[in-house]
């Protein structure tokens, strides 16, 4: 192929732009953890504290 150039192309798996799994016991903290707060705390500063975003 006189004249054409190679151009490469890097992939990776699928797998690794997933985000991970919980495990159950990661779950049920979280569970848990969540209650707490909508127990513990109004529904404005429970909103607050489930859309804040983490960075």
């Amino acid at each position: 192929m006189e004249g054409t150039s190679m151009i490469r192309i890097d992939r990776k798996s699928s797998i690794e732009s997933e985000p991970r799994a919980l495990g159950i016991d990661q779950i049920q903290f979280a569970r848990e953890a969540a209650l707490y707060v909508l127990n513990t705390r109004t529904i404005e500063e429970a909103k607050a504290i489930f859309t804040k975003v983490m960075g």
